[in-house]
């Protein structure tokens, strides 16, 4: 269950909208001459969370034998 909602979550990392993110650069000027992207922040952010979260589950959906389980 863990590896499908990893999973689930890198698909929706990945449907975020990269265009915010970093292509769209031709949006960013107010009116008034300062930039903001701040829609853009937030995307990115989002898809960084949803990439490690989704990592971590999937990571730890793994099944674990005894010999796996120690460090030595």
């Amino acid at each position: 269950m863990k590896k499908m909602i990893g999973l689930a979550l890198w698909l929706l990392a990945f449907l975020i909208p990269f265009k915010y993110a970093i292509l769209d650069t031709e949006e960013l000027i107010a009116p008034d001459g300062t930039t903001d992207n701040v829609t853009g922040l937030i995307s990115f952010l989002a898809m960084v969370v949803l990439l490690f979260v989704g990592y971590a589950l999937v990571d730890s959906a793994g099944s674990k034998t005894p010999s796996e389980a120690s460090g030595h």
